[in-house]
């Protein structure tokens, strides 16, 4: 399911009617976290790291299935 569009909220200019509600909240902006410096290295650290354990682990994976073929084969 999309996500539904926000509503922008916007003043109108002149005095509200007589009957309408007044929303008087505080309120907080959300959106994507801004990174700073050191969270954008952190998150590049973080995808080396990753990339280097996939890296590694596929050979010895692709050996490990190669030996499992090996001994259900017929000989």
């Amino acid at each position: 399911m999309p996500r539904p569009e926000p509503v922008r909220l916007r003043e109108a200019p002149g005095r509200p009617a007589p009957d309408a509600e007044v929303i008087d909240v505080k309120y907080v902006e959300v959106g994507r976290k801004r990174r700073g410096i050191l969270g954008k290295l952190w998150l590049a650290l973080v995808t080396v790291f990753w990339a280097a354990v996939i890296g590694f682990l596929i050979p010895p994976g692709w050996m490990l299935l190669q030996d499992i073929g090996a001994m259900f084969a017929p000989r």
